[in-house]
């Protein structure tokens, strides 16, 4: 049996790292509170994203992620501005409900509508007032101070397909069949 002194050094595949870095698919844990309240506003333990190309996770909040490690914890603060956006009265509307879809019929309801600039955006109704829905454009976030505890659960290499279409996919990791028992 060979000693430790005669075997190969361990090697990592050629351009593999256990960081965080650009191009790499990242699984976090993370807890969100409200800086302001402390309260806890989501939980979720299974967020995959595309690190530095991904623009659905916070730009700012993967800045602060950057060069950590599996396993490592941080604590990160994003004022609204950086997460969510500020709050913009202009984008709350109150509208005709005849004017919208039938399913556009409760409270909570979404209904995608377009901006002067041409942009859609999507509408939450908030409630009934004077006949008219009132829809709000604004993330459920905006014009939060958000607090973001967060723990790297995994880092892999992205997949050429990831890389082409800009995210992260779950991919189900197998383990290998073991070998044949030694007696």
């Amino acid at each position: 049996m060979p000693t430790s002194e005669q075997l190969l050094p361990w090697r990592q595949p050629q351009g593999f790292s256990h960081r965080v870095r650009k191009g790499k698919v990242v699984t976090v844990e993370y807890s969100l509170f409200s800086e302001a309240t402390g309260e806890l506003i989501e939980y979720r333990d299974d967020l995959i994203y595309l690190h530095g190309i991904d623009t659905a996770t916070l730009p700012q909040l993967q800045a602060a992620l950057e060069g950590m490690g599996i396993d490592a914890r941080r604590e990160v603060l994003l004022r609204a501005a950086d997460a969510y956006g500020e709050y913009d009265p202009d984008l709350v509307v109150a509208e005709d409900p005849a004017r919208l879809p039938e399913d556009v019929d409760c409270i909570g309801a979404r209904v995608a509508g377009e901006c002067a600039n041409g942009n859609i955006i999507m509408f939450t109704v908030t409630h009934i007032e004077d006949g008219k829905v009132i829809l709000d454009g604004n993330h459920r976030l905006a014009g939060v101070d958000l607090r973001f505890d967060v723990r790297i659960k995994d880092i892999r290499n992205a997949s050429d397909q990831e890389l082409a279409e800009g995210r992260a996919f779950r991919v189900e990791r197998e383990l290998p069949e073991p070998d044949a028992t030694l007696h």
